[in-house]
């Protein structure tokens, strides 16, 4: 009986060192940070574009770029988002009252959950658009 407990507790205790060195080794292997190929200028492309950037716990973010004077229609997130002008002008015309905001480089706006927002580029403009998560 005393010789089965020593085993089982030898095996326990193999396993768990096993997990814990698979454990660290998985944790070694994610990221902590990620450099995003974030572009800071205007070429020429599509008319609406869009570029995913990252997709991770609890945020998402995207780089849009509108030209030729193209509309992101009014719609609404589910989650809070932030949007960050980088590059060009436009418009962003929030809520029912349809405030307007001047998008112009370095602006940087917030937007609560299911509030209705367009964009509108004068005559092209770049954001980015980070939507917070509860993954």
């Amino acid at each position: 009986m005393m010789k089965k407990l020593v085993v089982s507790t030898a095996i326990i205790g193999i396993c768990l060192s096993i997990f814990t060195v698979v454990g660290v080794y998985v944790r070694g292997k994610e990221k902590n940070m990620h450099v995003l190929d974030l572009q800071k200028s205007i070429g020429a492309g599509k008319d609406k574009e869009i570029k995913p950037l990252f997709d991770g716990n609890r945020r998402k973010i995207v780089q849009i770029t509108l030209r030729s004077n193209a509309v992101l229609e009014a719609h609404k997130a589910a989650e809070p988002i932030t949007i960050q002008c980088i590059a060009g002008n436009g418009t962003l015309i929030v809520g029912d009252k349809k405030e307007k905001v001047e998008l112009k480089e370095g602006v940087l706006v917030t937007i609560e959950p299911n509030i209705i927002h367009e964009i509108r580029s004068a005559p092209e403009v770049s954001i980015l658009l980070t939507k917070f998560t509860e993954k």
